[in-house]
């Protein structure tokens, strides 16, 4: 067992792996999605830019219907 105490090594290769990276276009992209994926993140600080990218790639950004205040 991985967690067990003083055994930090396993003795079995992972048991399932990811042969394919996620895509949020896969299927056709919603107009949406088209959006979020055109939109251009500058004038930000890099770990907002990271977390909005992040969510992009991974289809969780969800555009605010106001603007907000910086």
């Amino acid at each position: 067992m991985s967690s067990q105490k003083g055994n930090s090594s396993r003795s079995r290769p992972q048991k399932h792996k990811n042969s394919v990276a996620f895509r949020n276009d896969k299927y056709g992209a919603t107009i949406q999605v088209k959006i979020a994926n055109s939109k251009i993140h500058n004038g930000l600080c890099q770990r907002c830019k990271d977390v909005l990218e992040w969510k992009v790639k991974y289809n969780k950004y969800k555009s605010l219907t106001q603007a907000k205040k910086w």
